[in-house]
């Protein structure tokens, strides 16, 4: 008999956040990409659309990741109220990523909102 398990992260460590106003995330997206390209995509839960940078996977990080430890270096985001599955700027397309029904990036997404009311 195998046994199955479902343990979801515990924590997400956000060690830099970095907030762009829709029009100039967009537009660092597409900056050096031939018209008729497509971009890296975005993803979007919670009206916020975003990108992160993940940790190299080194023994530390992955020991971590082991205790439900996940660790962003960097989220680069935006408010996005409402979701399209592409955005296009300068002939260039971004696909964007509903990850709504993913949990953890959902709770980031509330996050992510948060942080402007520091701010």
């Amino acid at each position: 008999m195998v046994i199955v398990s479902f343990k979801p992260w515990e924590e997400v460590i956000i060690h830099e956040v970095i907030e762009h106003k829709i029009q100039d995330f967009v537009r660092l997206r597409v900056t050096g990409l031939r018209q008729g390209a497509y971009a890296e995509p975005l993803m979007w839960a919670e009206g916020v659309a975003f990108s992160r940078t993940v940790m190299p996977p080194t023994q530390d990080v992955i020991r971590e990741q082991i205790e439900g430890k996940i660790h962003f270096l960097a989220i680069e985001w935006a408010i996005m109220p409402r979701y399209k599955s592409v955005v296009r700027s300068g002939g260039v397309t971004i696909p964007i990523i509903n990850v709504m029904q993913n949990l953890t990036l959902r709770e980031v997404a509330k996050e992510l909102k948060k942080t402007r009311k520091r701010s």
